[in-house]
């Protein structure tokens, strides 16, 4: 008797092990063992694991054998650029998972997961972003300099929207100017999991250009081209309208423009964790026959604790025609701030 007690015990502490096994995110490692917790996100070859809330752990995604991600739906973005939604079960083939959609099974190289992350449901958990601000000040001049970068995120299973809003201000004893804006808001709706259309919409002012205010509407369509473990880069191209105002307030009318815009990104997610992106577009007046203009920006990030980085950014912006005759063709400048990611 005492000993089929035994048994009935064991077979109990092994089908509970057995249930939370299969009802937890579980990683199997190529060495035998495994851990039990909550899949957080793959992303440039680590694997971010909660393991049953003592530690958030980074490990590399050549170490996994296989895995199961069941408490969420996941969304999978592999190198081959396929984009799967659904849950992560373990495959018998070592290297290898299964992702379960609907009705479908589809086996995935574990190697070939560039991106996963859960996808939310709820609309509010949708959004991500960061919020980027910096200060600085000169007594010898009396000058303060406010810079900020921020950007907000919604995305769907086709559709991305973005804003982001992004400028530079001086402050004196005397004066507020507001020497440089660059805000706009652009959709993405995905037609295959590599090409998007877009729909654009921006708002700019530079006074070193005498560029008072801009007004920019326009379509196109990208790409993206490169999505590996450590880089991500897209383009796309269109064209724009323009209203423009200068600085003696005299205005343009509709001006057209064809653009072409490229984004590479550089992520490392092991210390020092530092991320690295540059974003250039050019463009052509159709109305002005030999006005071409460039924006850019190179931003350089260090994350010093979790979800909080300090930042350099590089800015660049020129107008070979620009709204006043005999005004600077070229600004640039350099600020630093401290961005907090959501």
């Amino acid at each position: 008797m005492k000993k089929l007690l035994i048994f009935f015990l064991v077979i109990l502490l092994f089908s509970k092990v057995s249930a939370q096994t299969l009802i937890r995110d579980t990683l199997f490692f190529k060495n035998g063992t495994m851990v039990i917790g909550k899949m957080k996100t793959v992303k440039l070859g680590l694997v971010k694991f909660d393991i049953d809330n003592i530690i958030l752990a980074s490990i590399q995604l050549r170490n996994i054998r296989t895995m199961t991600a069941v408490t969420k739906i996941f969304r999978v973005e592999t190198i081959r650029h396929d984009v799967y939604y659904g849950n992560i079960y373990p495959s018998r083939k070592e290297g290898e998972v299964i992702v379960v959609s609907g009705g479908d099974s589809i086996a995935v190289a574990v190697v070939e997961i560039s991106v996963l992350y859960a996808y939310r449901d709820a609309f509010m958990q949708r959004f991500s972003g960061n919020l980027s601000l910096g200060f600085n000040y000169t007594k010898s001049s009396s000058v303060g300099n406010v810079n900020y970068d921020n950007k907000l995120f919604y995305t769907a299973r086709k559709q991305e929207l973005g804003f982001a809003f992004a400028g530079n201000y001086s402050i004196t004893d005397t004066l507020f100017n507001r020497d440089r804006e660059d805000w706009s808001l652009k959709f993405n709706h995905y037609f295959s999991p590599v090409w998007f259309g877009t729909i654009l919409g921006a708002y700019q002012r530079n006074l070193e250009l005498s560029m008072l205010r801009r007004i920019q509407e326009g379509l196109g369509a990208g790409e993206k081209f490169l999505t590996k473990k450590s880089l991500y880069a897209w383009y796309r191209g269109g064209m724009v309208l323009n209203q423009e105002t200068n600085t003696d307030n005299e205005t343009s009318g509709t001006l057209a423009e064809v653009f072409m815009q490229f984004e590479f990104n550089f992520f490392r997610f092991i210390k020092p964790k530092i991320s690295l992106t540059i974003a250039q577009t050019v463009y052509y007046n159709l109305s002005e026959l030999g006005r071409f203009r460039n924006d850019g920006t190179v931003t350089l990030s260090y994350e010093a604790i979790k979800d909080l980085k300090f930042t350099l950014n590089f800015y660049n912006n020129y107008d070979s025609k620009p709204p006043v005759e005999g005004s600077q063709t070229f600004d640039y400048g350099a600020t630093y701030g401290i961005t907090y990611k959501f």
